[in-house]
């Protein structure tokens, strides 16, 4: 489903891009429309105000509405699917940017761990990846994500705006930024601490548009936040789907 033929990528501080469109219009319409509601998904005051929905926050929830709403079963079957993460690998490979995680077919990963065994050498391990996808919300009044740079086990993360045309107007912000820290000292930061946004300078502002696919791969210094948004209307959120790929 999703369209890598037009990613425009940037290479530092760390690999980060956009496609678009990053879907087949009807199908990011269908999406858009069938999206859960704030009262399905979990509020995360912690998190600049977040609402989520995932197999981690409100799981029976995610897994009912998943179950139950044919545009999201037939994207959820695709992000599962292992054709999604080959694809991301490849296109990324395009770009030369390789992550190091080949991914031989299942008949010759248990050729190589046979072969291995006769012959008395170590076993190779093959990592297993994962994809997952978060439906996230968060109100236009103040909400916000502080600099950070995600955790070690994610690669690749991929964020989705869902918005109808017309829906969104730029002067409230909600795009990602690329930050980096004043303190050059706190640069590093595999562990994934958070800083304050008086403590970071923005790079560069990916703004917030439909049907668009923002890519970045995960480093020890992919640092990157949303500024508090500056709109006045409450009811009014912000609406993503995140996807990340995962090691084991």
């Amino acid at each position: 489903m999703l369209n890598y033929d037009n990613m425009e990528l940037a290479y530092e501080p760390y690999p980060i891009g956009v496609t678009r469109p990053a879907l087949p219009e009807a199908e990011y319409r269908a999406l858009v429309a069938s999206f859960p509601s704030a009262d399905k998904m979990r509020f995360k005051p912690d998190k600049g105000g977040k609402y989520s929905l995932s197999q981690v926050n409100n799981p029976a929830e995610y897994n009912r509405f998943i179950r139950e709403t044919p545009p999201w079963r037939r994207f959820h079957a695709y992000i599962k699917s292992p054709k999604f993460i080959e694809g991301a690998l490849a296109m990324l490979l395009r770009h030369n940017i390789d992550l190091g995680f080949p991914m031989p077919a299942l008949r010759e990963r248990l050729y190589l761990k046979l072969r291995a065994i006769k012959r008395g050498n170590p076993v190779p391990h093959f990592p297993r990846l994962k994809a997952r996808f978060e439906f996230s919300a968060m109100p236009i009044t103040g909400g916000n994500i502080l600099p950070h740079s995600d955790h070690a086990k994610k690669l690749i993360t991929m964020v989705i705006p869902m918005l109808d045309e017309g829906e969104w107007d730029e002067s409230w912000g909600g795009g990602t930024s690329m930050v980096w820290p004043k303190d050059r000292s706190r640069a590093f930061n595999r562990v994934n601490n958070y800083l304050d946004f008086d403590e970071v300078e923005r790079v560069r502002t990916f703004p917030f548009q439909r049907n668009q696919c923002l890519v970045f791969i995960k480093t020890d210094f992919s640092w990157h936040a949303v500024w508090p948004m500056t709109g006045d209307d409450p009811d009014k959120l912000r609406r993503t789907l995140t996807i990340n790929i995962e090691s084991s």
